[in-house]
């Protein structure tokens, strides 16, 4: 395979990774907007209970129905945040600490919660083979590129 050839593929598989990483990156924002959504109907619900509380300690009536159906809502939108926030952690490369459940950057070696040892990938760490091109130095070397192959594992 030539040098244009290469960078012919190179730049195709750049152009891959830029568009799967920012379809990520809108359905990131969708679940973000949903999130963002389902805390203001919490909020709305909320303060609905509140109101209905005070109009039937005014009007001196039976509440149990009114604030039953809307803290079951208010417990369906919690539980519902709870579901986009793991949905969230698949995209911000997030791990859950074995020992208290929160969610912590996989970047990290202990959890800032509870402070337990979290995990590592070795395999991550030690990294694959990378091609690094390096261009000729004389014009008999011009004929032929040198691909040289350099890893982490040395």
């Amino acid at each position: 395979m030539d040098f244009l050839e290469k960078v012919k593929n190179a730049v195709g598989s750049a152009a891959q990774t830029v568009g799967k990483k920012s379809g990520e990156v809108v359905e990131f924002s969708k679940i973000k907007y949903a999130m963002y959504e389902a805390k203001g109907e919490i909020k709305d619900i909320k303060e609905e209970i509140g109101g209905a509380v005070y109009d039937s300690y005014k009007n001196n009536t039976p509440l149990d129905e009114i604030v039953k159906e809307k803290c079951a809502r208010i417990d369906e939108l919690t539980k519902q945040i709870g579901e986009y926030e793991n949905q969230l952690d698949n995209y911000k490369s997030m791990v859950k600490c074995p020992q208290c459940g929160k969610s912590v950057k996989d970047e990290n070696n202990f959890c800032p919660e509870c402070g337990a040892k979290l995990a590592v990938d070795k395999e991550a760490e030690v990294g694959g083979e990378q091609e690094y091109y390096t261009p000729p130095q004389s014009e008999s070397e011009a004929a032929e590129p040198e691909v040289t192959t350099e890893g982490a594992a040395e």
